[in-house]
């Protein structure tokens, strides 16, 4: 305990180095305020006098100095704006010359009344300047504690000696000076406030900047992440749309299209474990795996899942994704479908309901193979429709608590079925999951995409 003591006192008193001067320098304005405000409301504190003894038998008597008190913390507010004069000095007066007037006060209260028990009621009273002495602690200046303490010892002691013959000889030594102990313990520890305040504003300021840097970096990665993202392009025999939403600025869901040569399109989709950068970095490396993959592979959905697999587990080997690849062969007019670990595809034939189309296929980056990825294959034909999504759109709860579920899913996209296009079909379904499903936003990483067969 006493280490830590030692360590916690070496951190806060140690010499501010040029940039921390700099970032007190900064926030010294902000604390000069909260002092100024602070000071101004508590000095109404003053006016209790008035109704407490020997003082309400006095009243008129005193209540000039407790205006005059009024008159200078009200001339520190208008100063605090208009900033003709330094603050520092105009904070420092006031502050004597406030304090010095109510201890005016005390002293014609002891010698108007000059007994011992309202001596001792007086040393009472006084017990109450620790606050004005610990106001100054709200400051980022550690000598307004100490001279505080300096002019309330000049005053206590004025006080003191001008003490009537009577209370001087019948009081002890200890009733008559102990307030300086307690001036000089507040001041203390006001200082020590005082350089705990500086240690958190310096370490606030820099957390607050790393955090500037660390969004100033998301926001590129944001950016490089958007850009790996099939823009506004062409694919030939597909019509598509896309949705993508993250809690975080980056995420772990991607897709892509892998076009070829002779007209047919690979649509891949995966959703990396996690959230953030470091799903962001694995979902924008498959990316490059997909996008350099060989060419025997991208005709092969459950090749290209056991390729991406085995990538995963040796290189990346505390990551995992779930994925799903179609693959649009336009010459046959085939679909071949391969599903790692993934939400099943829900596909619409022409005129018909959407409905799941259950695959197999364990998840990536395990390199457990069981069960093996099967693939699966259907005829296509113009007007069919195909959505693939990540399980933050089903999973994500709305106010009451409720999932969508993949049976809400189903029942949403069949409400709308007979949308005119792809991108009407998407407005529709955002547009329920905000109104009704109350899903403004979603807790993870989603993402949909619908795709339709215009050949």
């Amino acid at each position: 305990m006493t280490r830590s003591f030692y360590i916690y006192f070496k951190e806060i008193f140690h010499k501010p180095t040029k940039q921390e001067w700099d970032i007190l320098k900064l926030a010294e304005p902000r604390f000069d305020k909260e002092y100024t405000y602070s000071v101004f409301l508590t000095h109404f504190i003053v006016y209790s006098l008035l109704f407490v003894p020997p003082f309400a038998e006095i009243r008129m008597e005193i209540l000039p100095y407790l205006l005059g008190v009024t008159i200078l913390r009200f001339v520190l507010l208008l100063q605090f704006y208009t900033k003709s004069i330094s603050i520092e000095k105009v904070i420092y007066f006031t502050g004597f010359v406030s304090d010095g007037l109510i201890y005016l006060v005390f002293l014609k209260g002891i010698q108007s009344f000059p007994s011992l028990s309202h001596f001792y009621l007086l040393n009472s009273y006084l017990m109450s300047f620790i606050i004005p002495i610990l106001l100054y602690s709200t400051r980022l200046n550690p000598w307004g504690c100490i001279l505080s303490a300096i002019y309330f010892t000049g005053f206590h002691l004025s006080y003191t000696f001008q003490l009537p013959l009577e209370i001087a000889e019948r009081s002890s030594y200890f009733s008559q000076y102990f307030l300086l102990f307690v001036y000089w313990g507040s001041a203390l520890l006001g200082v020590v406030f005082v350089y705990n305040k500086r240690k958190d504003t310096t370490d606030m300021y820099s957390l607050s900047e790393e955090k500037r840097f660390m969004l100033q970096e998301l926001e590129l990665a944001k950016r490089v992440q958007d850009a790996l993202f099939p823009g506004n392009i062409k694919i030939p025999n597909l019509t598509f749309t896309f949705y993508r939403k993250s809690p975080n600025v980056i995420g772990g869901d991607f897709f892509d299209f892998v076009q070829l040569r002779e007209g047919n399109v690979g649509v891949f989709l995966t959703d990396v474990a996690g959230h953030g950068i470091s799903s962001a970095m694995v979902a924008s490396i498959m990316k490059v795996l997909v996008s350099t993959i060989p060419y025997r592979f991208k005709t092969a959905p459950a090749r290209l899942m056991d390729y991406l697999d085995d990538r995963l587990a040796h290189d990346l080997n505390k990551y995992h994704a779930s994925a799903i690849y179609l693959f649009f062969d336009f010459i046959e007019k085939k679909l071949t479908i391969g599903n790692a670990g993934h939400p099943y595809l829900i596909l619409a034939k022409k005129g018909e309901d959407f409905q799941e189309l259950e695959t197999q296929g364990a998840i990536l980056g395990f390199n457990i193979k069981v069960p093996p990825i099967s693939e699966k294959i259907l005829p296509i034909t113009k007007g069919d429709r195909f959505f693939i999504y990540t399980d933050g759109l089903i999973e994500s709860m709305d106010h009451k608590g409720n999932c969508l579920g993949t049976e809400g899913l189903l029942a949403l996209l069949n409400r709308h079925r007979n949308s005119e296009n792809v991108k009407e079909l998407e407005n529709n379904l955002l547009h329920e999951l905000k109104t009704k499903f109350g899903l403004d936003t979603f807790s993870d990483d989603t993402m949909f995409l619908i795709l339709e067969v215009e050949e």
